[in-house]
């Protein structure tokens, strides 16, 4: 980047990490509200139009599941309108257009219930191709606005995957390149992640004895463990947080001015932690540690609402390759993807897989005992699972606690303006 790119990423960021927080407040606080009778025609589509943007976490996850979630994580927002490859018909392109949308209309309602002046209806379609962020903008404008021209580009780097790339790399890499879904095979890419999704979601509630959604389902003692951790801010370098289901801090006969209030916070935070997620995808930065970024090893960070009977679960992902493993050879390139989920009652999960060679690998960690356990009496059927999706297992270890985590931030990575 240029050193006025540079400025302007660091001062987005700046701005974006004192606003930022889970998206699951808000999935929470929207499916609340939706029914209620005052909301105007105009914010409920907006509503709906992010509600949509859920990907169902049920047995019937497939890997294809997981490829049009990413695809429309938001991350790839501003390169798909410049490339013009955005939907014409008034479809939602993505989560971030969404919320963007939902911004607007939100600010929309709030003037008008100020000036008591009937509110215009918001065209979603047309308010998405014109929310492309501008470097000069007005207060309301959501953090992050002057990254427009240095979002992640799913040209270049993407391009570089391998075809074998496990997970969703090789998704991102195959849409980049314009290849053709039949020309992709189905036993790759994503499958995988969805087998790992499934094996947290749905197996374990039954070996637990619990079913999904029901009071049983959170384990006495971890009723409010997850609640009380703040998110942290997403940056490159620092492996994905595990994010609690959050509760919804509003009703559907919650009075409308209130509802607009809370949602305007709620959606500036889910707004300024996608801009942070782009900024940790770009190249030619310096990671949490202080190392400079090779501008030719890729890595994308961003995350996936999840549906679920408890309500929904926000799963960070980072895909990277493994820029101590060069080799001329793309197929010898170890390939990484990270993954983190906290659903009950399974409780906070993380898994890493990496592909080296013609061999994948699997590591999983728990952060409660029980669990661990009941992952580790699973790891033959992940083994079947892999070698039905035609990939060669390498070893599979399942561990309590934590992932090890990387260097400490150097200081001053992000500074808290707001204390």
């Amino acid at each position: 980047m240029t050193p006025a790119e540079q400025v302007a990423v660091a001062a987005a960021s700046a701005e974006a990490v004192t606003k930022q927080g889970s998206q699951a407040q808000l999935f929470a606080n929207l499916a609340a509200v939706v029914t209620g009778s005052d909301l105007p025609a105009g914010l409920k589509q907006a509503v709906l139009d992010v509600l949509a943007q859920q990907t169902p976490l049920n047995a019937q996850l497939e890997g294809g599941d997981i490829e049009s979630a990413l695809q429309k994580s938001g991350l790839f927002l501003e390169a798909s309108l410049a490339a013009g490859t955005t939907p014409s018909s008034g479809t939602m392109p993505d989560l971030k257009a969404a919320l963007l949308v939902l911004r607007q209309t939100l600010a929309t309602t709030s003037g008008a219930l100020q000036s008591d002046v009937p509110q215009a209806p918001v065209q979603g379609a047309a308010l998405a191709a014109n929310a492309t962020p501008q470097a000069a903008s007005p207060p309301a404008q959501p953090a992050g606005a002057s990254t427009q021209a240095m979002v992640p580009s799913p040209d270049g780097g993407i391009s570089q995957i391998p075809r074998n790339a496990t997970l969703a790399a090789a998704v991102l890499a195959d849409t980049a390149a314009g290849v053709s879904q039949a020309a992709v095979p189905r036993t790759m890419s994503a499958g995988l992640a969805a087998s790992l999704l499934q094996e947290v979601t749905q197996n374990l509630p039954r070996m637990f004895g619990n079913v999904p959604g029901s009071n049983k389902a959170v384990p006495d003692g971890h009723l409010f463990e997850a609640a009380a951790r703040a998110t942290p801010p997403p940056f490159r370098g620092a492996l994905p947080a595990p994010q609690s289901i959050a509760s919804a801090s509003l009703a559907s006969d919650t009075p409308l001015a209130a509802t607009v209030h809370r949602l305007l916070d709620d959606t500036d935070a889910a707004i300024a932690r996608q801009t942070l997620l782009q900024v940790a995808s770009l190249p030619d930065r310096t990671d949490a540690s202080g190392h400079r970024i090779d501008p030719a090893v890729p890595q994308w960070n961003f995350e996936i609402p999840f549906a679920t009977p408890q309500g929904t679960a926000m799963a960070q992902f980072e895909i990277s390759r493994d820029g101590g493993n060069e080799s001329a050879d793309s197929a010898a390139r170890a390939w990484r993807a990270r993954f983190s989920l906290n659903v009950e009652p399974a409780g906070p999960v993380h898994a890493l897989i990496t592909l080296n060679g013609d061999k994948t690998f699997v590591r999983m960690w728990a952060e409660r005992p029980a669990t661990a356990q009941q992952l580790r009496a699973g790891i033959g059927e992940l083994n079947q699972a892999l070698t039905r999706a035609e990939l060669k297992p390498g070893d599979i270890v399942v561990r309590d606690g934590t992932p090890p985590q990387p260097a400490p931030a150097r200081a001053g990575h992000f500074l808290d303006r707001a204390t």
